[in-house]
């Protein structure tokens, strides 16, 4: 008898310890994918705002960016190594209005990440924009804004992210075509109400 107890009572310790051992594991992959789209949705925004804060800081204040405050979405770093801030070449332009788009392609984040990647592609769709010296003989044409694939490397900082690094991987990548709906292909039937 004796030792039916002791089997019982053995079958019944390993059933609560494996029990507790799945609803943890459980807990603990909830708790990451958790806070793994946490930070996917964080850095999403951070990218799309921090890329476009960049383009109006280029486009309408030239070289000095002095009227865009960048420190929100890059590090000192990333803004002083970036060279596009500097160069000034909308500098002798009055920037009324633009398009720029900002498309995400990859990204790659651990929930105990400090550093994050992302990939994504960014392009000045349209730009409304009319030179400063138009009535002088020296009008400039518009530079041409160049669409490109870039590396975005992210860096936290205490409990909060910033863009590190912008690295150009590819001039000028190519678009998806969006299909859009041919209505003549469409079988009669739908045609016709």
């Amino acid at each position: 008898m004796a030792r039916n107890s002791y089997g019982i009572a053995k079958r019944s310790i390993w059933y609560v310890l494996r029990t507790l051992i799945i609803t943890a594991a459980i807990v603990a992959m909830c708790l990451g994918v958790f806070i793994e789209g946490l930070h996917v949705s964080n850095l999403y925004i951070l990218v799309t705002e921090g890329m476009q804060k960049r383009a109006e800081a280029i486009l309408k204040y030239g070289k000095t960016g002095g009227h865009v405050d960048l420190t929100p979405y890059f590090t000192e770093e990333c803004i002083n190594n970036d060279k596009e801030l500097t160069t000034g070449e909308y500098a002798n332009f009055t920037v009324a209005s633009y398009d720029y788009r900002v498309d995400v392609k990859d990204i790659f984040v651990l929930p105990w990440s400090v550093r994050a990647n992302m990939t994504v592609d960014a392009r000045l769709a349209a730009i409304n924009a009319a030179s400063d010296f138009a009535d002088s003989e020296t009008e400039q044409p518009l530079p041409e804004w160049e669409a490109g694939r870039y590396q975005v490397v992210f860096k936290k900082v205490g409990s909060r992210w910033y863009i590190n690094s912008i690295t150009l991987l590819q001039k000028d990548p190519e678009t998806e075509v969006k299909p859009t709906p041919d209505m003549s292909l469409m079988d009669s039937k739908h045609n016709n109400g």
